[in-house]
């Protein structure tokens, strides 16, 4: 399991080292942004353009001084789409919340309704049950720094899948007896 964790990391570190080395982050913020408009409104895009670069003039503004002018030019265009797939993905989150208690509500029908509880756990699916729901946090990390396009309604769509698995599975092995 650490290997897996492991992986994920430096998952994580080379997309971001690719999306800083990108050249084409701006077409990267551009389809973002027509991405977006497919699923919030206009208004709500529009929003997010202007506040984006605000959000990124003020990390800029926390970092020295040296620092600052040696990776502004290269990391600028990055931290922008990175700030803006952030915002994306907090206006996205109650999406993910509805996936998480129609999981919990299958999973406590599916318990409920067990003619004979299992009277020993599956602790192998429970396991990978907290994996799951571990790992979402990561798979959005991986979104928001992703040197490609991933349409939001993919990133709905996979982590609401993951979560209603994951959690209905928590709570059906959930140990009960030992």
């Amino acid at each position: 399991m650490k290997l897996i964790w492991i992986g994920a990391l430096l998952l994580l570190f080379a997309s971001v080292a690719s999306l800083i080395s990108n050249r084409e982050s701006w077409r990267l913020i551009d389809e973002s942004w027509t991405n977006a408009s497919k699923v919030l409104p206009n208004t709500k895009v529009s929003e997010l353009q202007r506040a984006t670069p605000a959000y990124a003039a003020w990390i800029f503004a926390q970092l020295p001084e040296p620092f600052r002018q040696k990776l502004a030019g290269k990391t600028w265009q990055a931290l922008e789409l990175m700030i803006f797939r952030s915002q994306l993905l907090w206006h996205l989150t109650p999406a993910l919340l509805v996936s998480l208690i129609v999981g919990s509500l299958e999973g406590w029908w599916a318990r409920a309704n067990q003619k004979a509880l299992v009277k020993m756990h599956s602790p192998m699916r429970f396991s990978l049950a907290l994996a799951g729901l571990g790992f979402i946090p990561v798979m959005s990390l991986l979104w928001i720094v992703a040197p490609m396009t991933v349409p939001a309604i993919l990133l709905v769509s996979t982590l609401g899948a993951v979560a209603i698995i994951s959690t209905r599975n928590l709570i059906v092995h959930a140990p009960t007896q030992f």
